[in-house]
Order: structure tokens, then sequence, then C-alpha cells
């Protein structure tokens, strides 16, 4: 049996953290996030902004006002 040593993670918002973190080392962009969109709502789950606050992570938002 093969042992992995990737983290295992409870929810999504847990795992979004560590992906933005990845992300920020190899994307020079000021910011970037994880969303969930069911086509109705935004809710941005984490966010990641290098200099400028742009977007906080639990930003929600209609759908058809996100672009």
């Amino acid at each position: 049996m093969i042992q992995s040593n990737a983290p295992t993670y409870t929810s999504i918002e847990e795992a979004s953290h560590d992906v933005l973190e990845v992300i920020s080392k190899f994307v020079g962009v000021n910011t970037f996030f994880i969303a969930k969109n069911d086509k109705t709502d935004v809710n941005i789950i984490s966010s990641f902004n290098r200099e400028n606050l742009i977007l906080e992570s639990g930003f929600e938002t209609l759908y058809r006002d996100s672009y």
C-alpha cells in the first residue's frame, strides 16, 4: 500500500487556503480567489490580495451582479 504525504482537509474552505498559498508563489497578480457559484449567488470562499485589498473572503453577491 502506498502512503501519501498529501494533506487531508475537512472542508473546501480549509483546502482553499493552502491552494491560494501555493498559487501565490507562481501567479504574479494582485488578487485571485476561490468561489462557489450556483448561478444564483456567488460566495467567495477564500481570496488572496498581494498588495491592495480588492476582494475579501466571505464576500457574497448575486450571480447576475458578478463579472
